[in-house]
This record gives structure tokens, C-alpha cells and sequence, in this order.
């Protein structure tokens, strides 16, 4: 059986870019990618599960599994300052580029050319909402049972397995006062925007005193004031305000307990909060050690912990050894020009082709 090329990454990488998966509108099933996907997994059983709006999930089981693989195929909108076609790959100085290219279609070709050339035992989840921010497609699939002994996430990690990385949870805080005269002496105090004014300048200090706490090389809490709106006009009393925030905590901290932390110190009660997306760290609290016996056990080279989110947290807290890993960097991720090196692509290919058996 010989070996994958990087001919044949590249020819599957080409044809993934094609396709038009941009989220939003995630029109997947009308890009073609499912019927491409599905006619190059030769010998596979494959199922397809559309869980709406743009939401679906292509699982490819042949032979007898022991891990699985995890691609997310959708991408984020193109956007200004791209210098060639988006769809189409360039290379140009051993880089590819194109939308997708490191995040993370370059990894699905590396699988594709393993299929191709002729991988027997492997499981492959392709879905399409990882840029939504819902995770519906991973949420419904860890409502089934599986067995794999491990799951391996792509992002782009410079082809080194990440075994930790931040959680996640948004939040939208309402601050109200009653409306008036901005002349009154009370506006000072009630203005619903001076209080937004002074919650942000009380949660600032409570995640610079965060920055104490440290996991393998991250530092503190991520803190993000991301949207603010309210007013009237220049005259007028402020009446509402709305704050759309978010917080990154370390790997192994719950992300509500950490929520409520910052709530209680900044003197907010539970009624003026809404919550937004909320996924935990990798590793779930006490996996640390079953996801780096699945890195040594597949020979992987470990990376350091990561500020970014990814899936794999969602595999983990399901009761999975997860590692992430794939080409590219995260600092080419949702860029103009985004590329991918030839290199690490050859990396990961050649890591594939060792974990499915055949080296």
C-alpha cells in the first residue's frame, strides 16, 4: 500500500476551497461539498444527519475504528482585502491559499488523501455550524453512543496535538434608570450608561486580579466587553443599557462558577443577565492525564495550551480522551489571504497515515 502524496492533498484541498461554506449563510447542502465528501469515501458506510439550518453532520465508519476524526467544513464570510480568489487555491512559496486552506479544510484533505490511499479502519465527522457558534452538530452527536477510545479535533495548531485550551461563556447585561432631563442632578448617578461606565471599570479590576492564576503557561481570565448599546440622545437620561461581554476561563474552570464570581463582584444580580454560548475547557475538570496518554499513545508532538476554543472540549466533557491538532496557525485563521504551508501539511498527513496503521 503506498503512502499518501501531497499531490493528492493538494487536488482534495482544491476542490474543498471550491466549494461556497461560508457561515453565515451556511448553505451547505447546496454547495456540493456532501456529495464530494460522500464519493470519495470508498467502502465507507456513510450517514448523513441534517439537524436544519445549515446544521449537518457526514459520519464515515469503515472497518473497525478506534478513533475518531473531527472536521468542520464550514468557514467564516470572506472578507475584504483578499489579493486572489478565495475559492481557489494559490500556491505561491510553499503556501496554499485560500478560504479555508488553514481553518480547517487542509486538514480534511490530509484525510481525504489517506482515504484515498487506501486507509481501512477509520471514522471521519465532517460538520458544518463550528463557526456559528452552536455546536449543534457535536452537541447531537454526543447524544448517541459511541466507543471510540479518542477523538482527535483539527484546528490549526501548527501540527502539534494541543491537549488544553480555555473555555468559553457570553453574557448580555441590561442596566435600567428611569428616563429625564439630563439637567436633573440625578442623572449623574442614574444614567443607565454612567453605570455601564462603572460596572466595566469594576469588572476590568476583577480580571486584572485574575491574572495571578496561571494553567501550563496561560495567564488569568479573558475578559471582553464586544458590544454596547443605549441612550437616547445627549439631552436625555439614559434609560437602558446593554452590554454584550464575554469571559475565557482557564482550562479546568467552570465557566458558570467563574460567571457568577464576576456578577457578585461587581454587585450584579442574576435577573439583569441573560447567558449567551457556553462550552467548557479542554480538558474537562480531571482529563488531563487520559488526553496525554492519547497523545503519547499515538506519538504525537505536544504543543503548548491555547487561548482559543475549540470542540474537542465538547468531546471531552462527553467522556473522550481529546487532543486538537492540525496544519496552519491560528494567526492565518479568518484573515484575508489565509494560507496554509505545503510543510505542515505534509506533517499531518504523514501523522494520519501513522495513526490509521500504516506506518
Amino acid at each position: 500500500m503506498t503512502a499518501p502524496t501531497l499531490s493528492q492533498v493538494k487536488k482534495h484541498l482544491q476542490h474543498l476551497v471550491a466549494f461556497d461554506t461560508t457561515n453565515p449563510p451556511r448553505k451547505i447542502q447546496q454547495s456540493g461539498i456532501v456529495e464530494y465528501l460522500s464519493e470519495n469515501l470508498p467502502g465507507a458506510t456513510v450517514t448523513v444527519t441534517d439537524h436544519g439550518e445549515g446544521s449537518v453532520n457526514i459520519l464515515a465508519t469503515k472497518g473497525n475504528p478506534r478513533y475518531l476524526f473531527n472536521y468542520h467544513i464550514d468557514t467564516v464570510p470572506v472578507t475584504e482585502g483578499w489579493q486572489s480568489e478565495p475559492f481557489s487555491i494559490l500556491e505561491q512559496n510553499d503556501k496554499l491559499y485560500g478560504l479555508g486552506a488553514c481553518d480547517i479544510k487542509g486538514a480534511a484533505a490530509c484525510m481525504l488523501a489517506c482515504i484515498e490511499a487506501g486507509a481501512d479502519d477509520y471514522a471521519v465527522l465532517f460538520s458544518s455550524d463550528e463557526e456559528h457558534g452552536s455546536s449543534l452538530c457535536i452537541r447531537s452527536f454526543l447524544e448517541e453512543k459511541h466507543d471510540y477510545l479518542g477523538v482527535i479535533v483539527a484546528e490549526p495548531t501548527e501540527a502539534k496535538a494541543v491537549l488544553a485550551h480555555r473555555g468559553i461563556i457570553t453574557a448580555n447585561l441590561t442596566l435600567s434608570a428611569e428616563s429625564g432631563h439630563s439637567s436633573e442632578p440625578r442623572a449623574l448617578k442614574d444614567n443607565s450608561n454612567h453605570q455601564a461606565a462603572h460596572w466595566i471599570s469594576r469588572a476590568i479590576c476583577w480580571a486584572e486580579d485574575k491574572l495571578a492564576d496561571t494553567y501550563d503557561g496561560l495567564s488569568g481570565t479573558c475578559f471582553n466587553v464586544g458590544h454596547i448599546e443605549g441612550g437616547v440622545k445627549p439631552n436625555v437620561i439614559s434609560p437602558k443599557t446593554n452590554i454584550r461581554f464575554g469571559l475565557r476561563p482557564l482550562p479546568e474552570v467552570d465557566t458558570k462558577s467563574l460567571m457568577s464570581e464576576l456578577l457578585y463582584y461587581t454587585g450584579i444580580k442574576d435577573e439583569q443577565v441573560s447567558l449567551g454560548f457556553n462550552a467548557p475547557s479542554l480538558p474537562k475538570e480531571g482529563g488531563a492525564e487520559e488526553n496525554s496518554i492519547l497523545a503519547e499513545t499515538l506519538g504525537f508532538e505536544i504543543g503548548a495550551p491555547v487561548n482559543f476554543w475549540t470542540e474537542a472540549a465538547l468531546f471531552s466533557a462527553a467522556g473522550f480522551p481529546s487532543i486538537v491538532f492540525g496544519p496552519g496557525s491560528i494567526e492565518q485563521a479568518h484573515t484575508a489571504n489565509e494560507w496554509v504551508s505545503v510543510n505542515q501539511l505534509d506533517q499531518v498527513v504523514r501523522q494520519y497515515w501513522r495513526i490509521l496503521g500504516h506506518e
